[in-house]
């Protein structure tokens, strides 16, 4: 209710997003994408997708605790808020931007199908220097984004959090190593039971 009420408030908002990813979604037609990185993107950011709204309210409430008790900063951001943020460009840290986000993420959710909505934010996001969006990332990084093993993927992904500067130092290169072996951990324990074929691109006209 609360999110629909905000969907009226920020009409305009909501309206840009849509347009946006509806030109996103149509472009994915012709759009050949490993399901690997499917699969390592849901294990890395979202492991309840398809189990949530957009938001994930265990992971907010984890991550405000252990901010207000714990003292460590921690996301709680699902893949559709991910889409959401590099589609609108918002990225200021404030408590309004977040709500609106959140917000938007469950809109979007509910207007476009599930399967489509990992594969949008792969084909928009920034992976590092010359790497914005996934085919500049394949190009940079010589890979067939069509045909990834699980561990090419999971290198792919783990740049979502530890984007490659413009000169990789040791120390980037390590936390990419590092996170791209906790995502191949992940995928093993939360993605194993799911079926690959779920993910192919619906129709340009989608589910909306």
């Amino acid at each position: 209710m609360v999110c629909n009420e905000v969907g009226v408030i920020f009409k305009d908002e909501w309206e840009a997003l849509r347009t946006r990813a509806t030109i996103i979604r149509a472009e994915l037609g012709g759009f050949d994408m490993s399901p690997n990185l499917v699969f390592m993107l849901i294990a890395a950011e979202d492991h309840r997708y398809g189990k949530h709204p957009g938001v994930d309210i265990i992971s907010v409430f984890r991550a405000v605790w252990r901010t207000l008790f714990c003292g460590r900063r921690e996301g709680a951001s699902t893949i559709a808020m991910q889409l959401v943020r590099v589609v609108t460009g918002r990225y200021d840290r404030t408590i309004k931007r977040k709500f609106v986000e959140m917000c938007l993420a469950v809109q979007l959710t509910r207007n476009f199908h599930k399967n489509d909505i990992p594969k949008m934010y792969l084909a928009i996001a920034y992976y590092g220097w010359k790497m914005n969006g996934l085919m500049q990332a394949s190009r940079r990084l010589h890979l067939n984004q069509s045909n990834l093993s699980k561990f090419e993927a999971a290198f792919v992904i783990a740049r979502l959090k530890y984007p490659e500067p413009k000169q990789p130092s040791m120390e980037r290169c390590r936390q990419i190593e590092e996170r791209a072996g906790h995502i191949l951990r992940r995928e093993g324990k939360f993605c194993a039971s799911l079926d690959m074929s779920q993910y192919k691109v619906s129709n340009a006209d989608g589910t909306i």
